[in-house]
């Protein structure tokens, strides 16, 4: 099968593109010849069909999608998400990049958090989708971005369609993490404890399959070096975000000026147990802050020279902040989780955590597969009135 790269490894470009290596060799992908486009539900692509009907409507351009797997289109779910995003803004414009890359995810993550058994009680199939969609679009509308710049010549040049295969890896990795959230209570806690750290490549990659410490700590990295480093002349929000500058003395945290995810809150207290390193949370309080830390650098690093925002216009920084700060959240929301469960024996949270995971996989996943789909014509969806 062809690996299919999470966002924190696809995007470590590092020094190495200033050696015109090129991108292929650094993912450790290969460079095949453009699929071809196809509008058949079991070929290369979703087709661009209006979804739902009735009031506001989303049109959905073609997406990769590959029948036979447990991934369910569910066009009147994202509809009515469309809808209630719609009566959220009453005097705003709807805006496509906020609807799909963070009302989406934060609103189906809240569900998750709010149900007892979430792998078992709600329409996973739909979820995995809606994610995917989420995770392709917005990578999608982040490339072009990065292209319009003319920095970004590595990105610019580089092209890796999904195929049928990937696409079923990726499927089968979120299958996974759904049968370990509805299962017996022991494999909950074994997937919470494994979950956290890196694990060894999978079949055909070099890398290690990161850990949400890591993706934690990469996504901090990445959000705060953008923060910092504003394209020029570009203005930062004051208190867009704020991370202890040594995680060891608040692990897996930060405070958001706009904070979405309300189930965000009620694992801060993990955090400070985790601060405190007594009990259950002992061993993970000396595991998780270094390997956060690392997370960290390598996100500053990668944002630092090989991927550059300098040049996005006021409206796509701002617009590439929500994104990640959403992101962010909920990665949040996602280790602290399972830090819990790990920690003290959690298994109704633990399986909350490990189906967040699993959505977060398929999010991440489908992202790797937007910024690196270089086909021409790729397009986010619209909104249309009916």
């Amino acid at each position: 099968m062809q690996q299919r790269w999470s966002r924190r490894e696809a995007l470590r470009l590092g020094a190495a593109l200033t050696a015109a290596t090129g991108v292929a060799s650094l993912l450790g992908a290969r460079a095949p010849a453009l699929a071809s486009v196809s509008n058949d539900r079991g070929g290369a692509d979703g087709n661009g069909d209006k979804v739902g009907s009735g009031g506001i409507v989303v049109v959905v351009p073609d997406y990769p999608f590959f029948s036979g797997t447990t991934m369910e289109e569910a066009p009147e779910l994202l509809n009515s998400l469309a809808r209630r995003y719609q009566r959220g803004q009453p005097k705003r414009a709807l805006v496509m990049e906020r609807f799909l890359f963070s009302f989406v995810p934060v609103t189906l993550f809240d569900r998750v958090y709010a149900t007892n058994n979430p792998a078992e009680h709600l329409p996973m199939g739909a979820y995995l989708w809606l994610f995917h969609l989420s995770g392709y679009f917005g990578g999608v509308w982040l490339r072009g971005e990065l292209v319009r710049t003319g920095k970004n010549a590595a990105v610019a040049g580089y092209s890796d369609p999904q195929d049928a295969a990937g696409f079923r890896a990726e499927v089968e990795k979120a299958d996974a993490a759904l049968a370990a959230a509805s299962g017996p209570a022991a494999g909950v806690l074994d997937y919470a404890q494994a979950s956290l750290f890196d694990q060894p490549p999978a079949a055909g990659s070099t890398q290690p399959q990161r850990g949400l410490v890591d993706t934690f700590g990469y996504n901090e990295g990445y959000l705060l070096q953008i923060v910092d480093e504003p394209p020029v002349g570009l203005t930062t929000p004051p208190g867009f975000i704020e991370c202890p500058a040594d995680p060891a003395t608040r692990p897996l945290y930060c405070a958001y000026r706009t904070s979405r995810l309300r189930a965000l809150h009620r694992f801060d207290r993990v955090s400070r147990a985790l601060a405190a390193g007594k009990g259950g949370y002992a061993e993970l309080s000396k595991k998780i802050p270094p390997l956060q830390a690392a997370g960290a650098k390598r996100g500053r690093q990668v944002w630092d020279g090989a991927l550059n925002v300098q040049g996005f216009s006021q409206e796509a920084y701002e617009q590439l902040l929500d994104i990640s700060s959403a992101f962010l959240e909920t990665v949040q929301a996602a280790a602290l989780a399972t830090t819990r469960a790990a920690a003290t024996e959690a298994v109704g949270v633990g399986r909350q955590g490990a189906t967040a995971n699993a959505l977060l996989g398929v999010w991440l996943a489908s992202y790797i597969v937007g910024i690196t789909d270089g086909r021409p014509g790729r397009t986010i969806p619209e909104f249309e009135a009916r």
